[in-house]
């Protein structure tokens, strides 16, 4: 058997636990109301013919009707636009290599219904209602995040989609300053990143950034249970189970999701760039790497007048020794083979 169709089946095998247990990345709890299975919107998803000629529901779900496998789409609107849209859909890989949506290889008048179709899937956010309320900065972030569908992309604890990198630990990992440009102009920090440009106003950046420090890893053991839940469907071996650890501490949001590094990292020596760590156990030992994950890494600054650069947490409290141990398995199986 080939090993190029390993990763289909495991995702096979992921979608009929989910099934099978009722169990989904995604919770309901938190997460942004569902569009109305009754809606204009919702009916000409489901009526149209390319989607149910290309199964979309299979992975993808519109007013609570469809797979949970990618992005809930009931406000793809409000985050891509038309021309993204097409781009997308005529070839996923040429704007997000790896990713797993196949090229359907659409015809141009496909392409044209489904963009239409899409493009309509959205619903205003009341910002100015929101700022202006009586609620705290927090609860006021809270409620633009579920708003603006960041659910779709990201996970906090049980709640949201694995697509983009985990925050369930982000208050820890960046602190607002970092945020806060992230969100003016996420391109501007890594450039071709898949997350796209809200165009936010600064009180939305205010409090969408105060909600988003105060994740500091109080749903990390409802994700962690949710993992174990779903163990007997998803590879067991010690770097599988290290690659889930990795990402669900959001390694992934800096070092990429196989080690690669190259993300930026603002006035980090010696390029302003997030080390890469797939060759980390080649050159380190068991005990410095294990240590680096505890105890912490602060890189030196490239200009000693400027700001401090990113730095690795330490997890010493928060990762157990054996979720440690597992990460490094995960890492020694990104080693180059000798």
């Amino acid at each position: 058997m080939s090993r190029k169709i390993f990763p289909y089946i495991r995702l096979l095998l992921l979608i009929c636990g989910f099934s099978l247990l009722g169990l989904s990345s995604v919770s309901a709890k938190d997460t942004a109301p569902p569009l109305s299975a009754n809606s204009p919107e919702a009916k000409a998803f489901h009526g149209s013919k390319v989607v149910k000629l290309r199964g979309c529901v299979a992975c993808h779900a519109v007013g609570g009707v469809g797979g949970a496998v990618g992005p809930n789409l009931d406000r793809v609107g409000n985050r891509r636009d038309a021309d993204w849209l097409r781009k997308w859909l005529k070839n996923p890989r040429a704007v997000k290599p790896g990713t797993v949506m196949p090229n359907l290889h659409l015809s141009d008048k496909e392409l044209d219904e489904l963009v239409g179709i899409l493009s309509h899937l959205k619903k205003e956010v009341n910002s100015a209602t929101i700022l202006n309320s009586a609620k705290s900065r927090v609860e006021k972030g809270e409620k633009l995040f579920t708003d603006y569908d960041c659910f779709a992309c990201h996970q906090i604890g049980r709640s949201g989609m694995p697509i983009g990198p985990n925050l369930t630990w982000l208050g820890k990992r960046k602190p607002e300053t970092w945020e806060s440009k992230w969100l003016k102009e996420p391109g501007a920090i890594q450039p071709g990143t898949f997350m796209p440009n809200f165009h936010l106003s600064e009180g939305e950046i205010n409090a969408l950034t105060g909600f988003l420090h105060t994740l500091q890893g109080q749903k990390n053991q409802e994700l962690k249970d949710w993992e174990e839940n779903i163990a007997f469907s998803m590879d067991s071996r010690p770097r599988e189970i290290g690659e889930r650890i990795y990402i669900r501490f959001g390694c992934n949001g800096c070092h990429g999701k196989r080690g690669e590094g190259g993300y930026k990292n603002p006035n980090a020596a010696p390029a302003e760039k997030s080390p890469v760590i797939n060759t980390v156990t080649a050159r380190m030992s068991k005990s410095d790497v294990i240590d680096v994950f505890m105890s912490g890494r602060q890189p030196a600054k490239l200009d000693s007048a400027g700001t401090m650069p990113l730095s690795c947490p330490a997890w010493k409290g928060d990762m157990t020794d054996e979720e440690a141990e597992y990460v490094y398995a995960f890492l020694v199986s990104l080693a180059p083979k000798k």
